[in-house]
């Protein structure tokens, strides 16, 4: 119990003087860019899904489990132009420290043209962010498991423009298993820039507070989950200019309505799994405030929505990710994982 109040005190702690901090005012966003395609597959968090899956405790920690050994992900995402993200991560048992995990995280954004105040060509550069991070957890007992992440932040916009900062995440897991409930509280991307960007002042970073919780149906191969994103700033909502203003044919004010519930709803995000096998599972999600943020008003298409799937062949498993944005607009992620202890040659 004295370990139970001691996280739940750090957490509360951690959310207190964190409240109020947005991550679309901030330095290093490519942090909360969900690369692994069974998280964008879910909507875009998958910190309360019990898989064994090694990609997940880049976004929650606390899903560093024992069964996870020797495990090993790649991921990467194409994004829009030729920005690209990629994420290598690996977990490993140790007799001294217990489970700990590594990863590295790359946010390529292509090359630019340097121009003169002429707007002549005189060279190229490029630009990129990354982040490597170590991970350690540990077993409380039977349902709880805690997981904390430290990792270094990297910025480099070209021209010698660079930034660094230092960051935690902190996560706790909760898995009743005769239940097949899981509960989960992550608090990412706690910490402070060391290092400015040229000419520029002190930045955030972009902290990320998440609950989450799950239930897969005893009878039944589904797996439903609910996470609540963003929980440091109650109020996400958009306003669209266009619904804010004077009418210009009625001469009318025009105020855009947004009440508590959608203030509410903002936060969430639903999905699902299908698990036909362990070969083989089906995934879909609903981000209510990606849907907010980038449907567009005369065609809202799928936006909000992701979906995706897991193949196991032979000792990999690969899964596959759509993620929508705009009726027109996505990204598309790979993730290629494996145990290394399965590569072992039989004598």
């Amino acid at each position: 119990m004295r370990k139970i109040n001691l996280i739940g005190g750090m957490l509360l702690l951690i959310a207190q003087t964190s409240f109020g901090q947005s991550g679309a005012l901030s330095a290093f966003n490519f942090l909360n860019f969900n690369t692994t395609s069974r998280a964008a597959a879910l909507g875009g968090s998958a910190i309360a899904t019990p898989a064994e899956d090694v990609s997940l405790i880049v976004y929650n920690p606390g899903q560093l489990f024992s069964t996870i050994e020797k495990q090993f992900s790649v991921s990467y995402v194409g994004y829009a132009s030729d920005i690209a993200y990629s994420d290598f991560v690996y977990a490993q048992k140790t007799k001294r420290f217990g489970m700990i995990g590594g990863y590295v995280h790359n946010a390529n954004y292509g090359t630019f043209n340097q121009t003169d105040a002429a707007a002549n060509i005189i060279g190229e550069f490029k630009a990129s962010d990354n982040a490597i991070g170590l991970i350690w957890s540990k077993q409380l007992d039977s349902t709880l498991n805690l997981g904390v992440s430290v990792k270094g932040i990297f910025s480099n916009l070209g021209l010698g423009n660079t930034s660094n900062a230092l960051a935690a995440d902190i996560g706790i897991n909760y898995y009743l298993a005769r239940k097949n409930f899981t509960a989960a509280f992550v608090v990412r991307n706690f910490g402070t820039q060391l290092k400015k960007f040229e000419g520029g002042a002190s930045e955030r970073l972009p902290l990320q507070i998440q609950l989450g919780v799950s239930k897969k149906l005893t009878n039944a191969p589904f797996r439903f989950s609910l996470i609540g994103q963003q929980l440091q700033k109650f109020d996400l909502s958009f306003l669209n200019p266009n619904e804010n203003g004077i009418d210009p044919l009625t001469g009318e004010q025009k105020v855009q309505t947004i009440t508590t519930s959608n203030k509410v709803i903002h936060h969430l995000i639903m999905n699902i799994e299908v698990l036909f096998s362990k070969n083989f599972n089906l995934r879909l999600g609903y981000n209510f405030l990606r849907r907010n943020e980038l449907t567009l008003t005369e065609k809202k298409g799928l936006s909000g929505f992701s979906m995706g799937l897991g193949l196991k062949i032979s000792a990999l498993q690969i899964s596959f990710a759509k993620t929508l944005y705009m009726p027109y607009e996505g990204s598309n992620h790979i993730t290629i994982s494996g145990n290394l202890s399965d590569f072992k040659k039989k004598h």
